[in-house]
């Protein structure tokens, strides 16, 4: 099922391959952890398929069920990866095979995240509730993250808040909603948000947006670094 299943996503990512090549060969391995499959996806001037590990610089686990989700399209690969820290457990997980190569890794998965790993040729992402992950106190679907641009898809529950502890980045940002009402607070400014309207974030400020009744929106980031 995983070779069958990468090679599936493989053939899909033809009109998708200048943002996935790379000028220095990733390698990256798969594993399935209740039937150990394993495979390696080699993403140099073109794309590699092999059966079994062959020495990746950063290994993904997940569980047969959660691949067979992401190839049928009733779960998001990005919601499922995505987390607020590096040491939460998601139903995708990172093994980190080669310490010096750690950030062209996730720089390759961030790439493949945003288009590989959506089947079809031409890439359509539900955004729905039920396929969001759960990070920063909401549930989002990244939508882009590349070339120092991130954009992710957010639904706040009711009585939740994103950035709950009100964290601090050092690159803008911009907050649109798009679907009921909320409250951005900027370091010890609050304002009611309202959709049709786009919201800014200056770099270094305390942000954070809650919702009374539920919220959904885009959020944008630009200047991100690696």
């Amino acid at each position: 099922m995983l070779i069958e299943g990468l090679g599936r996503l493989l053939r899909d990512a033809e009109l998708h391959m200048v943002q996935l090549t790379r000028r220095k060969p990733v390698r990256i391995g798969f594993r399935l952890t209740d039937t150990g499959e394993e495979a390696t996806l080699g993403l140099g001037e073109s794309l590699t398929l092999e059966s079994g590990l062959k020495a990746p610089a950063v290994t993904l686990t997940m569980e047969s069920g959660v691949f067979k989700d992401i190839m049928d399209g009733s779960k998001d690969f990005g919601a499922m990866i995505g987390r607020s820290k590096m040491s939460d457990i998601r139903p995708i997980n990172y093994q980190l095979n080669d310490a010096g190569r750690l950030g062209d890794a996730m720089e390759t998965i961030k790439a493949m995240m945003t288009v590989f790993f959506t089947p079809g040729r031409v890439k359509v992402r539900p955004l729905r509730r039920k396929l969001a992950g759960d990070a920063h106190g909401a549930h989002p679907i990244p939508l882009v993250y590349w070339q120092g641009v991130r954009a992710a898809w957010y639904h706040v529950d009711q009585g939740e808040t994103l950035n709950e502890e009100g964290e601090r980045d050092p690159y803008p940002q911009c907050v649109i909603p798009l679907e009921g009402s909320g409250a951005l607070t900027l370091d010890k400014e609050e304002l009611v948000i309202h959709p049709g309207n786009a919201y800014y974030v200056p770099p270094g400020s305390a942000h954070k947006v809650r919702t009374m009744d539920g919220l959904t929106l885009l959020w944008l980031a630009w200047d991100t670094p690696p």
